[in-house]
């Protein structure tokens, strides 16, 4: 069974340019197992953020998706066999 790839975009109103996360671990060999881990890591990157003095109080918005290899190399155009 192909593994699953979470991708999260982060995007701070009024910034210029958004965080990219990729997460791939064995565990997500289900679209299932892969969006259980969603509010953990956007939890995460949120407080990361937050800790940010010129960030705090902006909108943060995401992007999730979990995506298989196949799914990833038509998106986003990666290669890479190893993903």
């Amino acid at each position: 069974m192909d593994a699953f790839t979470m991708v999260v975009l982060a995007c701070v109103s009024g910034q210029p340019t958004c965080t990219t996360t990729r997460v791939n671990e064995t565990s997500f060999t289900t679209f299932e197992a892969c969006e259980e881990r969603i509010d953990d890591v956007t939890r995460k990157m949120t407080k990361q953020l937050g800790q940010q003095l010129e960030l705090k109080g902006r909108e943060v918005t995401y992007d999730v998706s979990c995506m298989n290899r196949q799914q990833l190399r038509e998106k986003f155009g990666i290669v890479d066999a190893a993903i």
